[in-house]
């Protein structure tokens, strides 16, 4: 857009330009006056871009498609290919698909009922849902409420791994379908508006309860009593693929490999079309209070709540971050912004709203990497925007007289493993070690960088960079210490529980491995005799686990949750490895002081140590269909 004085000006030099065009002077001002109107679009856009462009390029990304809101105007940009295999670049009004931000729209549907008074935000789910088969010991006391499930402090757990992983989702399934095979999955494991825990299936229950009070389809009824009125003419709740749409860029796996978009049994909470244009505009919306046309469409009282956590032990205890209303108050390189991030089968996305400066910006790449830093480009599009960022250093935080205990030094776990039941990697290779250091505490996530915090008293802390207290360590009275950030809650557990899993995994590993490597060097000997051993009953099992895992290694990511041949043979196998493991023992046992010398007695021992750690995380038998 060109500035009144800019106009004036350029019409001024106007009739110079085409008529004496030999005088050095007119040329001179001419050139000036081309200079003055092209720069700003030459900085700000070029320059933005081009380090986007190397930045994709750096962390081997396909493309994006971004947007940036200030002073009331959005600005559009595309980056990197639309699809890696066609070669088509990435244009500006092509579509993508979010993962986890489609929760901040489904958030604003329920607070546009709030608004008409159409339901309560305090209101128990089950008041609309009543044949919802939630099991919270909790109930007659602290039911599970629509702001719990906004919040994700109901208590529930994440997703289990066919919610995502699977080809048995269609796009009209009925939401019911995600607990109806296993109505487990709703069961209430901690105190509802206690502690966060990030939960996909709470959100999916939200969908329900807009069906419920509606009589129809959340995505029909988002899509034209939510997107339409906001003025999002390219976005949809409803499901959409490559196929059926040509403006819908291509998603990728790591190495380059093309993602087509695949149903999923939790739409509600990531399934989400959109744009980068109509992104800025709902966000342009939010910074405007909610309101259209001068008119209040939601309240603004919930739009000023969006990630503010309220309630929970962590917010009791003073630590005021977090998450509240679909949004994540996020405190990163100096300045404190609400945001969500969203990723789902070949996508990834970020939106960052700074409501005090009316800044903000929007970004989803069409490649979901586990490799690539992602920070890199929030933090440039955050300079970009020029909001008043602190310089915030732990030195510059006002020292406090604070006697130090080692009372929070240890191993912690997430409180929720987040794709049921993985409870056993995140034993193993996610925990973190906290220990004390000079004025604060250390933090070591497993093959992740160091954090330092500074310690603030009562239990808060306050990492290097931020701005306020972002960790709290707490006791909840009945013995158990916990680690929250507001957007991670983590439960400390003893470090010998860790060892002696890692170690039974260890050494139940190297067993399985030498008990088959014995095995093929009998068969290739011709020790035929060795086929009477008792640890033949175990080697079996082994084989037939192997052969399983081998060919359900060989399917698509996607396809892991569907009952299957692979996966029901990989059931089978880890059905009958605890059957093998006794039988190989029993058949020793009945000569056990001779049997006790040999190394196979002792490696099926140890197999079978592991088999018990398996089953001891549910990972025995293995339905990854549940």
């Amino acid at each position: 857009m060109i500035s009144k004085d800019k106009k004036m000006i350029f019409k001024y030099h106007k009739i110079s330009l085409w008529g004496k065009l030999d005088n050095p002077m007119t040329i001179y001002v001419t050139f000036y006056v081309m200079l003055w109107f092209l720069l700003p679009t030459v900085v700000s856009g070029q320059s933005i871009q081009d380090k986007m462009n190397a930045l994709l390029q750096q962390e081997k990304l396909s493309g994006a498609v971004y947007s940036v809101v200030q002073d009331g105007h959005i600005t559009l940009y595309s980056s990197g290919f639309k699809n890696m295999k066609t070669g088509d670049p990435m244009l500006v009004d092509d579509k993508v698909h979010v993962g986890s931000i489609a929760k901040i729209y489904l958030a604003m549907g329920i607070l546009r009922l709030a608004t008409l008074k159409m339901l309560n935000l305090d209101d128990p789910i089950k008041k609309y849902l009543k044949d919802l088969p939630m099991d919270n010991p909790w109930e007659s006391s602290n039911p599970v409420t629509i702001r719990h499930l906004l919040n994700h402090t109901s208590g529930m757990s994440d997703i289990r791994l066919w919610h995502f992983f699977s080809t048995s989702a269609t796009p009209q399934i009925p939401l019911t379908e995600f607990y109806r095979r296993n109505p487990k999955v709703l069961d209430i494991h901690a105190m509802p508006g206690e502690l966060f825990s990030y939960s996909n299936m709470g959100y999916t229950l939200l969908g329900m309860l807009i069906e419920a009070i509606v009589k129809e389809p959340y995505e029909s009824y988002l899509d034209r009593n939510l997107l339409q009125p906001i003025g999002l003419k390219n976005s949809t709740f409803h499901f959409k693929s490559q196929s059926e749409d040509r403006k819908l860029a291509m998603g990728h796996f790591d190495n380059g490999d093309s993602a087509f978009a695949m149903p999923i049994y939790v739409r509600p909470a990531g399934q989400f079309t959109t744009t980068a244009e109509d992104m800025g505009t709902f966000l342009q919306f939010l910074l405007n209070g909610g309101r259209l046309n001068d008119k209040e469409f939601i309240k603004k009282e919930f739009i000023d709540e969006m990630g503010v956590p309220e309630n929970t032990m962590a917010v009791k205890k003073g630590l005021r971050l977090g998450y509240g209303l679909g949004a994540l108050s996020r405190d990163r390189y100096g300045i404190v912004g609400i945001a969500h991030s969203g990723n789902t089968i070949g996508f990834r996305a970020m939106y960052y709203l700074f409501p005090k400066e009316k800044k903000a910006f929007f970004i989803a790449y069409n490649m979901d990497s586990e490799t690539a830093d992602y920070e890199l480009f929030n933090k440039t599009l955050i300079n970009y925007l020029g909001v008043d960022t602190l310089s915030v250093h732990m030195d510059s935080k006002k020292k406090q007289p604070i006697t130090k205990d080692s009372e929070w030094e240890g191993y912690y776990v997430p409180i929720f493993t987040k794709i049921y039941p993985m409870e056993l990697i995140d034993i193993i290779s996610a925990y973190t070690v906290v220990t004390n250091t000079e004025d604060g505490l250390s933090i070591r996530p497993f093959q992740k960088e160091e954090t330092f915090l500074k310690n603030i008293g009562n239990g808060l802390f306050v990492a290097q960079g931020r701005t306020e207290a972002s960790h709290l360590f707490y006791s909840d009275g009945s013995g158990g210490t916990f680690l929250t950030t507001g957007a991670m809650t983590l439960k400390k557990i003893s470090g010998w529980k860790i060892f002696l899993t890692i170690i039974s995994v260890v050494l139940g590993i190297v067993a399985i491995i030498l008990l088959i490597f014995g095995l093929i060097i009998n068969l290739c000997r011709r020790q035929w005799k060795y086929l009477r051993s008792p640890a033949m009953f175990c080697s079996l099992t082994l084989i037939l686990l192997i052969l399983s895992l081998f060919v359900v290694s060989g399917i698509d990511v996607i396809r892991i949750g569907n009952k299957a041949l692979p996966t029901m043979l990989l059931y089978v196998s880890t059905f009958l490895l605890p059957v093998g493991s006794l039988a190989s023992l029993i058949g020793y046992g009945s000569t056990l002081s001779k049997n006790i010398k040999h190394v196979d007695f002792w490696l099926v021992v140890l197999v079978s140590q592991f088999v018990i750690t398996l089953w001891l995380y549910n990972l025995i038998p293995f339905a990854t269909w549940e």
